[in-house]
């Protein structure tokens, strides 16, 4: 019988491999494979700021003494008391007020008794009087009312009330009863909570993402949704000892939900893009490109290389590469890589042979191993795979593994930092927030660069850290933030422990407290204990149980 050379991929020599992947209706129920036809729209980068709620400047009033005297009563003893305009504040004794009440009677009465004399302009004049006294009286504070009852009754008021002059919430009641005031000093100030300020800071290359006149989303700390607020003003020179300018955007503020000095955070959107967009978790990264697996048919996927724009934390503009007809998997994406690379040795982004890949690692059915060996399970989705994995924590005992794939492994490491940092702040906001700087920086890790066994085990643990990060994301319970974010730093930790990462100090501390008395780890470039599952609650309780590097 004639022999037929046959590759490493099962061919035969000059075929070209398959580069798709099938699976069945149940497969792709266990992997968590949804598909979905492309769809399009507009999306654009977002920075978030930090920011803090105030009160509007210009809806403040400032209640002074119209005249000197000596305050009897106060009306509004309590600061953060409603009034509403026309309601009594106040009741002053004045010898200034009492003067001027008598010089307008007099002159009302000369009015009306020399009105009517033989001379023409009799009446005019007094008239006149009469208006100049009545004027000098709204100066000094009285009401319309007021003074038409003075009118009437012909009896001087010795205790004059002053009422309101708007509406708003008392911020500051400088006065007492009893308490002599001049002229002109300070008595109530009131503030309109129906308008506040978003103050900001905006760093210099931030500052040209933003102008006067544009709205931005806000988010108010502790509560859901999204609000809009109007840029009203950004400082034209930075804080003294900063390199920061302070952004001011206007949020209305019916029925003063929201309060002074609440913390808020402001999303800057700029470099917004059109297209055909996708999930971010659609599409595979490594260092020749960007993949996604379209649906040839039920259950059939075929890798093709797409070019990326314009991405967010959940979406991506696919420039080039698709045209709007096709139907891809929308999640499940590395599982299809790992199938497709794994079982078949085919490099998703050449669709050939990838000789220095895992087709080099001996297959367990033609060659088997002993079951203690097998420390590492299988990614793969195939028939007799298992999608949950039972990775080792030892150094990997495949290829070895390149410096630049160490310092991109760092560059994951560093970003979780600043996720642990949300988290001892118990900041859920912050805590989305770093969990998608972690998932960008993962992106950036070329998996290309691991091969045989090696790759198997970045797999494992990549697939285990982005459904951690992606249930940090998914939710801002605080609680299962923590409970998703112990998964995710037990999948940092084994990648650390078996890949290495470059001249950074990390410490594996531990706290028997987390998780309702379980126990968990986390990692940290310190060895002071700053615990992310407690906080401010109880922050250095924990231990350092092992140092890395």
């Amino acid at each position: 019988m004639d022999l037929v050379a046959v590759g490493k991929t099962g061919t035969k020599a000059g075929e070209r491999s398959d580069a798709s992947v099938m699976l069945s209706a149940s497969q792709m129920q266990l992997a968590n494979i949804t598909v979905q036809p492309v769809s399009s729209g507009s999306i654009g980068n977002s920075t978030v700021l930090n920011a803090r709620l105030a009160a509007d400047q210009q809806q403040t009033d400032v209640i002074s003494s119209r005249v000197a005297g000596r305050i009897e009563r106060l009306y509004v003893k309590e600061t953060g008391q409603s009034v509403r305009k026309g309601q009594i504040l106040y009741e002053i004794y004045s010898e200034a007020l009492l003067t001027q009440q008598q010089e307008y009677l007099i002159a009302l009465q000369q009015e009306q008794e020399m009105g009517n004399g033989e001379a023409s302009n009799a009446s005019p004049r007094y008239s006149q009087f009469r208006q100049a006294a009545e004027q000098k009286l709204r100066l000094y504070g009285m009401t319309a009312e007021q003074i038409a009852a003075l009118g009437r009754t012909r009896k001087v008021l010795p205790r004059i009330p002053f009422v309101a002059p708007a509406g708003g919430t008392v911020t500051e009641i400088a006065a007492s009863e009893g308490q002599y005031v001049g002229e002109g000093a300070l008595l109530y100030r009131l503030v309109n909570l129906g308008q506040l300020w978003v103050e900001a800071e905006l760093y210099a290359g931030e500052a040209k993402n933003v102008k006067v006149g544009d709205r931005v989303s806000v988010r108010v700390i502790g509560y859901e949704g999204d609000l809009t607020a109007r840029v009203a003003f950004i400082n034209p020179e930075y804080q003294a000892g900063s390199q920061v300018l302070i952004m001011r955007a206007v949020l209305a503020n019916p029925g003063g939900r929201y309060q002074p000095g609440q913390q808020a955070q402001v999303l800057l959107r700029h470099g917004v893009q059109r297209g055909l967009t996708l999930p971010v978790d659609a599409v595979v990264r490594g260092g020749e490109g960007a993949v996604v697996f379209v649906q040839t048919g039920p259950g059939t996927f075929q890798p093709r290389r797409v070019q990326t724009g314009t991405e967010t934390d959940q979406r991506v503009v696919i420039t080039n590469g698709l045209n709007g007809e096709e139907t891809i998997a929308m999640s499940g994406a590395y599982l299809l890589y790992s199938e497709l690379i794994l079982k078949k040795g085919v490099n998703p982004f050449t669709k050939q042979p990838d000789d220095d890949g895992v087709k080099s690692t001996p297959n367990a059915e033609t060659n088997p191993a002993p079951v203690a060996s097998r420390e590492v399970a299988s990614t793969s989705v195939g028939p007799s795979a298992k999608l949950v994995p039972a990775p080792s924590t030892g150094k990997t005992t495949g290829s070895p593994v390149p410096d630049t794939f160490k310092k991109q492994l760092t560059g994951v490491y560093e970003a979780s930092l600043k996720l642990t940092e949300a988290l001892v702040s118990s900041n859920p906001g912050n805590t989305k927030v770093a969990a998608n700087g972690i998932e960008k920086a993962l992106s950036r890790v070329d998996m290309m660069q691991l091969s045989g066994q090696t790759h198997t085990d970045w797999m494992t643990q990549l697939n285990a850290m982005n459904a951690a990060l992606k249930s940090i994301r998914s939710t801002g319970d605080l609680d299962k933030q923590r409970t998703a974010y112990a998964q995710f730093e037990d999948g940092l930790y084994r990648s650390v422990k078996a890949f290495g990462i470059t001249d950074k100090p990390v410490y594996r501390q531990y706290c028997p407290m987390a998780l309702n008395n379980k126990g968990s780890y986390w990692l940290s470039d310190k060895k002071p204990i700053r615990n992310p599952y407690f906080g401010d609650q109880m922050l250095t309780c924990g231990e350092t149980k092992e140092e890395i590097n």
